[in-house]
């Protein structure tokens, strides 16, 4: 089998060579001065037009220049673009200038390094660009130059035609490992399934070998407390031997089981020891949560909001945009825009309650400046009373607030604590507030 493949290629070979030779490859070319002229695409020969095309234009370039050249491409396949721009390449037309166009732009350098340049020089700079891989554009620039030598040529169209075999079979294996890769993947992700469910398993399994293991635990606690009073008794000689070598016997059994216990359990522990931290890290923030909605359920039991004002019975002189009349039971709030930044976002609409219980209209901000304070300078700059508890602020946006206040006259309140209770003792009782230093 191997001789006959050898055979085929060796025939393979040789009438390739064959019609390279009747192609007549150096038919007209002459060798020009120092400074060199370079052909278009439909003026080199025909053989190598196809290989140059293919090395340099991308299957979306050949639909492209059909299309603008008024072909309907939608119903083309990728290597009908391909026949149909060869097709046109024989003569100049519009296809074939678009496509020599785009040709000499591509070659434009690997023409101006090979201008003016000796054979052997142009074959070095050829095997350079074929050391790379990328061959279309110095290609097309040699092939195209008048002047270029006979064998210089015939090697580029050998080299680029076994090149292409190469290029070939690395395509065909780069598929077959592709396909190998994607039944791993599929493989693996089977894997990952059953090995999920197994940790499911092992779980439940971890639970019941800890109830088991203190279950022997209590037990192995129980035989040694009857050994030790069985080596007290006043059994003694025959009698006394038996009894204390068969709990001695249990005593051994049972710390054997329970280390076997200890190791298969030490073993889970570690398969869903990250899910204990995530269950750790869950309950830590929980708890700091509930202790902080304690504090804020028993200051806030203890204390009376003021009740809802009947803004359409407010006295004479109250507009509620700016409420300057003494007489109105609603003085400190009414119609006053309170912004409060930081506190518990989650407290919110509490924080909201008990400013429009008391008349007033509620505007939050988070706190998180987010590298710019146009927003907060924004918000305070339409407010009337603004609230800064320094315990859920940054003691750089508790400054920012503050500045912001003074150039605008606002009325700040900064707070050490964000609870309810704090809040509303700021909002009605004046006094309540700290100067931040």
């Amino acid at each position: 089998m191997d001789s006959g493949m050898s055979l085929l290629k060796n025939n393979q070979e040789t009438v390739f060579y064959n019609n390279l030779k009747d192609m007549k490859v150096l038919e007209g070319r002459k060798t020009t001065g120092s400074s060199s002229k370079f052909l278009n695409i439909w003026e080199i020969e025909s053989h190598f037009r196809c290989p140059i095309v293919g090395a340099i234009l991308s299957v979306e370039k050949h639909q492209a220049i059909l299309k603008k050249c008024g072909y309907n491409t939608k119903k083309m396949k990728s290597y009908e673009y391909h026949q149909k721009l060869m097709s046109m390449l024989d003569d100049e037309n519009t296809v074939s200038v678009k496509t020599n166009n785009y040709l000499h732009n591509q070659a434009r350098k690997c023409m101006k390094e090979i201008d003016g340049l000796s054979e052997t020089e142009i074959r070095k700079k050829w095997n350079e660009y074929k050391s790379t891989g990328n061959v279309g554009p110095m290609m097309f620039a040699i092939v195209s130059r008048e002047g270029t030598g006979d064998e210089l040529l015939h090697d580029i169209y050998g080299e680029v035609h076994m090149l292409a075999h190469a290029n070939m079979t690395k395509v065909f294996s780069i598929q077959d490992q592709l396909v190998k890769t994607q039944s791993l993947l599929k493989r693996e992700k089977k894997t990952l399934v059953r090995k999920s469910d197994e940790f499911k398993s092992l779980g439940k399994i971890r639970k019941t070998e800890i109830r088991r293991l203190k279950e022997l635990e209590l037990e192995n606690r129980q035989l040694k407390n009857r050994l030790a009073k069985a080596e007290k008794s006043p059994l003694t000689g025959q009698n006394a031997e038996p009894v204390v070598t068969h709990l001695e016997d249990q005593v051994c059994e049972l710390e054997k089981t329970a280390r076997s216990y200890k190791e298969q359990a030490q073993i889970h522990q570690k398969k869903i020891q990250r899910l204990q931290n995530e269950l750790f890290s869950a309950k830590n923030e929980n708890s700091v949560l509930n202790d902080e909605l304690q504090e804020l359920i028993g200051t806030f039991s203890s204390f009376t909001l003021p009740e809802v004002p009947d803004l359409e019975n407010c006295p004479p002189g109250c507009s509620h945009n700016d409420c300057s009349s003494e007489n109105c039971t609603q003085y400190q709030l009414c119609a006053k825009r309170v912004f409060m930044i930081g506190g518990l976002t989650k407290m919110k609409s509490y924080y909201k309650e008990i400013v429009e219980k008391a008349g007033g209209e509620f505007d939050y901000h988070d706190g998180y400046l987010k590298n710019t304070s146009a927003n907060l300078e924004a918000r305070v700059k339409r407010s009337d009373v603004v609230i800064c508890p320094v315990n859920c602020n940054s003691h750089n946006a508790c400054l920012a607030v503050k500045k912001i206040c003074n150039r605008y006259n606002k009325q700040l309140k900064i707070l050490s604590s964000s609870s309810l209770s704090a809040v509303a003792n700021a909002l009605f009782n004046p006094t309540n507030e700290i100067v931040l230093n």
